[in-house]
C-alpha cells in the first residue's frame, strides 16, 4: 500500500472519502428502511467502545457517527490494499461485489464477537444485510476507488 500511495499522494484522501461515502450512504439506506432506527443504531456503535453507558445520552450519537465513518475508512483502506489486488481481472464492480459479502460477514462476526448480535441474519435480515452491504457500501467505495490508486 505505501508503494502504491507513494505514486498517488491523494491516495490517503480518496480512501478516507470513498470510506465516508460508503458510510453515510449504507446509513441512509438502513435508516430509511428501519433497519437501523437513528439514532439508536449510534448509541448501538458506540457502546461497542464505552459499554451500556452509550445508551444514557445523546451525546454519545456523535461518537457513534465517528466510529462508524472510521470504521467504513478502515473497510475501505482493505478494498484497496486487498481486493484491487486479489482479483486485478475483475471489473471494479465485480470486486465490490465480493467485497460487500466480505464486510457483512466481517461484521456479523465482529458483532458476534462482542456478543452485540444473537446470530447472523437470515430471512429478509439477510437480503437487507446483503443489499446495504453490497450495494450501499461495497459499490459505493469501490467507485469511488475505481481507477486504481
Amino acid at each position: 500500500m505505501a508503494e502504491t500511495l507513494a505514486k498517488r499522494p491523494h491516495g490517503i484522501g480518496r480512501i478516507i472519502g470513498a470510506g465516508i461515502v460508503g458510510g453515510i450512504i449504507v446509513d441512509l439506506f438502513l435508516i430509511l428502511v428501519h433497519a437501523a432506527p437513528f439514532p439508536g443504531v449510534y448509541m448501538f456503535i458506540a457502546s461497542g467502545l464505552v459499554g451500556k453507558v452509550a445508551f444514557t445520552s445523546s451525546g454519545y450519537i456523535a461518537l457513534g457517527i465517528l466510529l462508524h465513518l472510521l470504521i467504513s475508512i478502515v473497510w475501505a483502506a482493505i478494498y484497496v490494499v486487498v481486493f484491487q489486488r486479489l482479483f486485478p481481472k475483475l471489473p471494479w464492480w465485480g470486486n465490490a461485489v465480493i467485497f460487500g459479502i466480505v464486510v457483512m460477514l466481517g461484521m456479523n462476526a465482529l458483532l458476534l464477537g462482542k456478543g452485540l448480535e444473537p446470530a447472523f441474519p437470515s430471512g429478509m435480515g439477510l437480503v437487507t444485510n446483503l443489499v446495504a452491504h453490497i450495494v450501499f457500501f461495497a459499490l459505493p467505495v469501490a467507485y469511488v476507488l475505481r481507477n486504481d490508486l
